[in-house]
């Protein structure tokens, strides 16, 4: 949530990549719709304050602004593909296929029925499809990249016509870092490092020193972080500065301008201006 660039820059953001994962990850949100394919490496995904099942070869959608994380096996070797794709672009889009209802598998999707899982034959075709856009755009080749991005639009809609349930991970399958991520998703604007030891039955600095070893930062920073993505979220939907101040749970607007500028890097305002519709 902390990015060192203002992400809505990017219309359109292909990746392919295999890392190890020393933390946990901390949940983020963004303007764009996500198209998430875990490769390995992930056992579960959050979405929406609940925390679901995430096995190998799933691909999952992801609404516009809606929080969410991967939980990664620890020290695994973690391979996935992501695609962004901001609303404007798919508004564009519409215009060629006089359909309103046409990128409905993205724009409409459940969050309790948002994932399928590829076949060996779908994923093949899957990771080709990726590899060929990533090719053409270290390339340049805007036509061609145009067409191969409405390429793997219309695969991801043919395997998402029978999506499925998603289910709960098992508590015994997350981190203690996500439990305590778990409660605070329910009431982020208001609550406290105490009131979060308690609802877990354990004592604050405990409940600190685990989660600061499991994601690398405090309990307060996470909180902070957390409302300044709520805050993010309002600015994506239109609202004003001082709108998003106090309905991400900001209490003083000046320390929210203050807080805004020192953690993102930019001011709240030059965000409100760069979601503008175009």
């Amino acid at each position: 949530m902390n990015d060192s660039h203002i992400e809505v820059k990017t219309n359109i953001w292909v990746k392919h990549n295999k890392k190890e994962v020393p933390f946990n990850s901390v949940p983020h949100l963004h303007s764009q719709y996500e198209i998430y394919y875990n490769v390995s490496g992930a056992k579960g995904f959050m979405l929406g304050g609940e925390f679901y099942k995430c096995g190998q070869r799933d691909l999952i959608i992801v609404p516009k602004v809606h929080s969410h994380k991967v939980v990664v096996k620890r020290h695994a070797e973690y391979e996935r593909c992501i695609i962004n794709v901001e609303e404007h672009i798919l508004e564009l889009l519409k215009l060629f296929f006089h359909s309103e209802d046409v990128f409905d598998f993205l724009t409409s999707v459940s969050v309790s029925s948002n994932v399928v899982n590829l076949s060996l034959s779908e994923h093949d075709e899957y990771l080709k499809l990726i590899s060929e856009y990533i090719f053409l755009e270290e390339k340049g080749k805007e036509i061609e990249l145009l067409s191969k991005f409405l390429e793997i639009l219309s695969f991801i809609k043919r395997v998402f016509e029978n999506p499925q349930k998603t289910e709960y991970l098992e508590d015994e399958d997350v981190s203690y870092s996500d439990r305590v991520i778990k409660i605070i998703e329910k009431n982020f604007r208001n609550i406290t490092v105490s009131e979060i030891a308690s609802a877990l039955y354990i004592n604050e600095d405990h409940v600190n020193r685990v989660f600061k070893e499991e994601t690398g930062m405090t309990i307060n920073r996470y909180l902070i972080t957390r409302k300044l993505a709520e805050s993010k979220k309002h600015l994506y939907l239109g609202k004003s500065v001082k709108e998003a101040c106090f309905l991400s749970g900001f209490r003083d607007y000046a320390n929210f301008i203050r807080t805004f500028k020192k953690y993102e890097g930019y001011s709240p305002s030059t965000l409100r201006e760069l979601t503008k519709p175009f």
